[in-house]
């Protein structure tokens, strides 16, 4: 069987399980009318060309710091031959038209120099779909906007071909690096912890540890003052062109609950919902005692819930009982059969074969190689291995060799990914959901 005919076969397998949700009805609560799904596209990628840029937002933190706070942007944008045509008026003095630069992702802490026994973090992932600070489309009325919202101890572009794709359907999709509780936190964590002396300081100034997710109220208190300053910076960064009146917030685990939390508020955190979100769609779900600190009861907005058959991390009972404590009346649980909880990470498999190639060449490299290792070690919440191809672990580089050498897991066609599903089936059928679901309780872009 070919590679194209596998991830076919896997596709299907969830598509099935959405299927038997949404005919499951009461015993899921997935009611997605079969007219949202046909929005959907067939390819996963709609009409728009995708522009990126990234703002920072000085956004208070919980101690009074200053959190510079990235905010990856994703958009509907021109394309080419239209930026470039000279016959538009009122451009600027100078205006060269659009370079056509596919983005490009890395950490923060990318290029930073180390200790002169280290080299410095270099992997890099690429698109082909997206381009760095292309002009917002032309002659469309204002687009609704999906903030998404990452995992403890993740980074936006930890799921940046789910986040592009939305983005080509019509829809602005801002995604914050949630100071304080991203991986770059835990990188500089690490590399401090592995000096002589702490020698990178936390970007938000504050002592080390830098990485402070297990501070659940300052946390998910931090997080939703990302939110809401987000919300304020919109008219900032695209004018009138982004909806401040249909706004979503999709997340992912932590971000999951940051989602609830937004719709809901929190007692036990003490911060009011915010009002300007007005429908919540969450990949996987918060631990039991983390998801129930926002006032689930009280979310009357449109929700989706996605959930893994085999995500230990938060299994899928958790969802359930946060999609049956839901107040709303339009609410949805969908299982996603043998997904883990890093299955819906749609970045982590590029991660781990670039940062893999260099860490394997390189024995200086070891911040790259602290980014595969947390790839290839963190079984709770699902390996490489689990959720990758095989071309992952061949296509440019054939790191198996590290990968042998980090886990004893021989790496071959047949035993990859683990649990017969790969992020790249998962992340297709979120595209669709998501566009079917914004769009319905949105509006249509």
């Amino acid at each position: 069987m070919t590679h194209n005919q596998n991830r076919r076969r896997r596709l299907c397998s969830v598509i099935a399980v959405v299927t038997t949700a949404l005919m499951a009805g009461n015993a899921r609560g997935a009611n997605v009318a079969q007219d949202d799904a046909r929005h959907s596209s067939r390819n996963h990628h709609g009409d728009y060309t995708v522009g990126y840029s990234v703002q920072t937002l000085n956004v208070p933190g919980t101690l009074g710091e200053s959190r510079p706070v990235n905010v990856h942007l994703w958009y509907p944008a021109r394309r080419v031959d239209d930026c470039n045509d000279s016959s538009e008026s009122g451009r600027s003095r100078g205006y060269q038209g659009c370079a056509l630069t596919p983005s490009m992702y890395s950490s923060r802490l990318y290029g930073v120099p180390l200790l002169p026994q280290w080299d410095p973090l270099l992997w890099t992932i690429g698109s082909s779909e997206s381009f760095d600070n292309l002009p917002l489309t032309r002659g469309h009325h204002a687009f609704p906007v999906i903030l998404f919202s990452h995992g403890n101890q993740n980074n936006a572009i930890d799921y940046v071909y789910t986040l592009e794709a939305l983005a080509s359907f019509g829809f602005i999709v801002a995604a914050p690096d949630h100071l304080g509780n991203t991986q770059d936190d835990a990188r500089i964590d690490f590399i401090n912890s592995q000096a002589p002396f702490p020698f990178i300081d936390c970007f938000d100034g504050l002592p080390s540890p830098c990485s402070r997710g297990t501070s659940i109220r300052k946390s998910l208190t931090d997080r939703m003052h990302d939110v809401s300053a987000i919300i304020d910076a919109l008219p900032t960064w695209f004018g009138e062109h982004a909806d401040l009146a249909r706004i979503g917030v999709l997340g992912h685990s932590r971000g999951t609950v940051t989602a609830l939390a937004a719709a809901g508020g929190s007692t036990t955190w003490e911060f009011p919902p915010e009002p300007r979100v007005k429908a919540i769609m969450g990949m996987a779900i918060g631990a039991m005692a983390i998801t129930f600190g926002a006032n689930v009861h009280d979310i009357t907005l449109p929700a989706l819930l996605l959930a893994g058959t085999l995500d230990t991390t938060a299994p899928a009972a958790i969802s359930q009982a946060a999609y049956d404590a839901l107040g709303s009346s339009d609410k949805q649980l969908i299982l996603i059969e043998n997904a883990k909880h890093r299955h819906f990470d749609s970045g982590l498999c590029a991660q781990t074969q670039r940062a893999g190639s260099i860490a394997q060449a390189n024995p200086r490299a070891i911040l790259d190689r602290q980014t595969v290792e947390s790839l290839l070690t963190f079984p709770s919440s699902g390996t490489a291995m689990d959720f990758c191809g095989f071309d992952t672990f061949m296509d440019p580089s054939d790191i198996r060799p590290l990968v042998a050498s980090l886990t004893g897991f021989n790496v071959v066609p047949a035993n990859v990914p683990a649990t017969g599903l790969d992020s790249t089936a998962v992340k297709e059928e979120v595209i669709d959901l998501a566009v079917a679901f914004f769009g319905r309780v949105l509006g249509a872009p």
